[in-house]
């Protein structure tokens, strides 16, 4: 009976390390996710600008994804820094018509 409550209690034990490191490995693949910001001051509209700034983001080699903020004229990219550039993005923006358009943070 002994033997029994011990080998429980030693894989309750060893669970709950395998879940804290678990944790540990995803929180750190989440901050290491390449992230670059650009302010997009031009966009006026809630419905068509965000589409524009996405599409033109999306079209940017290295993109893995796009969220827009109209409230605060901010797009967000998760790309893959081997392929991104920046500075090919912001004139596409400029192309789009979103003049203003400039690289905020690139993490």
């Amino acid at each position: 009976m002994k033997y029994c409550i011990a080998l429980s209690a030693l894989a309750v034990l060893a669970a709950g390390c395998q879940s804290k490191h678990s944790a540990v490995t995803e929180e750190s693949s989440v901050q290491a996710t390449p992230t670059v910001a650009f302010t997009v001051p031009d966009m006026m509209c809630e419905f068509s600008c965000v589409e524009q700034v996405k599409k033109a983001l999306a079209a940017q080699p290295g993109v893995k994804d796009v969220e827009v903020d109209f409230e605060s004229k901010r797009a967000t990219v998760v790309v893959d820094h081997k392929q991104f550039d920046a500075s090919a993005a912001i004139a596409t923006l400029v192309d789009y018509q979103f003049t203003n358009s400039q690289l905020v943070s690139d993490k």
